[in-house]
């Protein structure tokens, strides 16, 4: 990923945030011709500690979805995860000479794809994510017939993404003057539900 310097997440708990704020990743890795192949599934972040070396990824795919069996060969993969994102206006800018752009977060994983593929871990690592996403769902999902419960667990495949190293960028203004980002910022808590999120993100980094 491209990242110039002043863009350059480099807070692991700050790109940690953005995870558990956008789950919803692409995970990217090679099919049979070597091609590059993408999945698109949440994921919950795990590990030890917050911001800790030790820390995983985990979800689930469907059995017949083909990228699976690809990436336990190859085992090395790269998730994606887009945060927010919004166009910005050069009308927010103090001199003519000047042109739109886009603002946006986005974080890049590599990591070592692990199978989960038994029965008792899949059912764990599903009840982590309703945990994570919908606690109130999982006495639903407990009363489910056993039957049930064992054929849906047969359809998907679990899986567990070792972090080996993280690439994060914020880009929200940091290169336009204090006077600028306040305006873009203004504009930007007035906006749509994206322009939104980027105003919170340009508090949190200390530019508003």
């Amino acid at each position: 990923m491209y990242t110039p310097k002043h863009f350059n997440l480099t807070e692991l708990s700050l790109a940690q945030q953005l995870i558990d704020e956008q789950p919803f990743a692409l995970l990217i890795g090679p099919d049979a011709q070597g091609r590059s192949f993408v999945t698109h599934v949440p994921l919950v972040r795990g590990g030890v500690g917050e911001g800790g070396a030790d820390w995983w990824l985990e979800g689930h795919m469907a059995r017949a979805n083909p990228h699976w069996p690809w990436l336990a060969a190859q085992r090395e993969l790269l998730v994606v995860f887009n945060g927010p994102d919004a166009y910005v206006s050069p009308r927010h800018y103090e001199s003519a000479l000047a042109v739109p752009t886009w603002n946006y977060l986005a974080v890049h994983v590599h990591g070592e794809l692990e199978l989960v593929d038994d029965a008792t871990a899949k059912d764990a690592l599903l009840k982590r994510l309703i945990a994570r996403h919908e606690p109130e769902y999982a006495p639903q999902w407990r009363g489910l017939p056993e039957d049930f419960q064992h054929k849906m667990l047969g359809a998907i495949v679990g899986f567990r993404i070792r972090v080996q190293s993280v690439e994060a960028k914020a880009k929200v203004s940091q290169n336009r003057s204090a006077v600028e980002r306040a305006r873009i910022h203004a504009h930007s808590q007035q906006g749509t539900p994206e322009e939104q999120a980027l105003s919170v993100w340009m508090q949190r980094l200390g530019l508003a």
